[in-house]
């Protein structure tokens, strides 16, 4: 993953912050950074689907609901973890984009 300002590569500890991937700067020139949707959306169906997957092997395996679930977000959330910095491509965020709240800063 690199920064399309700059074209330094992004370290993975810049895309855990408390924001999330809403609130990524680069490293190197600073730069307010968002993932492009595409990826964004490919990165969650990927993890979606594997803990999906995961769920209904547990269940099918006979383990009860509860554990099933937590199964789920296991895998749901390791596999997000694994796959975000291979998968997400980055652009400059827009500045002039309205805040999704209403309010301005």
């Amino acid at each position: 993953m690199t920064c399309p300002q700059c074209n330094q590569r992004i370290p993975t500890r810049a895309l855990w912050t408390p924001a999330g991937l809403s609130g990524v700067v680069c490293t190197h020139c600073q730069a307010a950074l968002a993932p492009k949707p595409i990826s964004a959306i490919l990165v969650f169906a990927v993890s979606f689907g594997l803990g999906d997957l995961a769920l209904m092997l547990l269940r099918h395996k006979g383990a009860e609901f509860w554990q099933a679930c937590a199964g789920f977000f296991v895998v749901f959330a390791v596999v997000f973890a694994l796959a975000a910095p291979l998968l997400l491509r980055m652009r400059l965020k827009d500045h002039g984009d309205p805040h999704l709240s209403g309010h301005r800063a």
